[in-house]
């Protein structure tokens, strides 16, 4: 994973940006983590699978969701952050 820590002077206009870059990485660890310890949920879905070998496949699909929802919150935060800074007069 691969991603862009927020410089000072957007966390001061747009605080919410640290604890959202927190969440996302820890969806990306914890999806990690579950395909790691459930390797079957990589695969397809079979009908004689555990309830929680479905749970953490469910899971996995979730954070991955999480993190992309999250990815396109803050680059819409940050575009919109470069378009007000581009009125600056310094």
């Amino acid at each position: 994973m691969k991603t862009r820590v927020p410089p000072p002077c957007d966390l001061v206009r747009e605080p919410q940006l640290g604890p959202l870059l927190l969440l996302e990485i820890a969806a990306a660890v914890a999806g990690n983590a579950l395909r790691g310890q459930h390797i079957q949920i990589q695969g397809d879905y079979f009908h004689d699978e555990s309830e929680e070998v479905t749970a953490a496949r469910a899971l996995a699909g979730h954070c991955d969701l999480l993190r992309e929802c999250l990815r396109d919150y803050r680059r819409l935060v940050v575009a919109r952050l470069r378009r007000e800074q581009q009125g600056w007069p310094f």
